[in-house]
C-alpha cells in the first residue's frame, strides 16, 4: 500500500507501506499525479526500507519526468536519523541570515530581527528570539519553539502562524515555549 500526504504544499510525502515493485509504485503515482496540483512540488519518499537503491532511482526518475522540483529519500536507518536530527548553531543570527534543517535546531545565541530559523522539528533558542521561527516546517503541529527571551516577529508551527504586532513584544523575563493548543499558537512559561 502507498499513502500520499500533502504536508504543507508544495511538500508531499509518498509513504510505501509494504513490499511493492517499483512498477506498482509508478502505476499508482501515475494515476494520482494526473492532477496539476502536484506540478512543481517537492516530494519526500519514505520507502520504509522496502525499495532497493536501483528501484528507488527509477521511482525518482519517474517523478522528475513529471516536473517535480525535488525528490528526497527519507532515511530508513534510525541511527542515521538520530545523527542528522539535531543541528547546533553556535553563533548569533544577524538580520538577513537563515538557518534551515530537517530536524531539530538548537541556537546557542540570539536570533535577531529579520533572521530566520526553519526546522522540520523543534527550535530551541538559548538567547533572544526576535526574528522569524518556523518549527514543524513539513506540517508537524506537535513541534515547539522555546526561547529564553521570546520577542519574535513571527512564529510558525506546522500550518499555524502567529505574527507579533508592530509594537515590540517584551519578554516577561522567563523562558517561554510556543506550541499549538486548540488550533492556535500559545505561549507558556517553561516549567522546570
Amino acid at each position: 500500500m502507498i499513502e500520499i500526504r500533502g504536508l504543507t504544499l508544495p511538500v508531499v510525502v509518498v509513504k510505501v507501506k509494504g513490499k511493492l515493485s517499483y512498477q506498482e509504485i509508478i502505476e499508482y503515482l501515475s494515476e494520482k499525479l494526473s492532477s496539476k496540483l502536484f506540478k512543481g512540488s517537492y516530494f519526500l519518499i519514505d520507502d520504509g526500507g522496502f525499495l532497493s537503491e536501483e528501484d528507488l532511482a527509477k521511482v525518482e526518475s519517474f517523478l522528475n519526468s513529471r516536473e517535480i522540483k525535488s525528490v528526497k529519500r527519507l532515511s530508513s536507518d534510525k541511527d542515521e536519523r538520530k545523527s542528522d536530527r539535531l543541528l547546533i548553531v553556535q553563533r548569533h543570527l544577524r538580520s538577513g541570515q537563515k538557518v534551515e534543517h530537517g530536524g531539530d535546531v538548537l541556537i546557542l545565541g540570539n536570533v535577531n530581527k529579520d533572521a530566520q530559523v526553519i526546522a522540520g522539528g523543534n527550535i530551541i533558542v538559548m538567547g533572544k528570539l526576535r526574528g522569524i521561527a518556523v518549527a514543524g516546517a513539513l506540517g508537524d503541529e506537535s513541534a515547539v519553539i522555546v526561547a529564553l527571551q521570546m520577542e519574535p516577529q513571527q512564529l510558525r508551527i506546522g500550518r499555524k502562524v502567529a505574527i507579533s504586532s508592530d509594537e515590540d513584544r517584551n519578554s516577561p523575563g522567563y523562558p517561554e515555549v510556543a506550541k499549538i493548543e486548540n488550533g492556535t499558537i500559545v505561549l507558556e512559561k517553561v516549567k522546570g
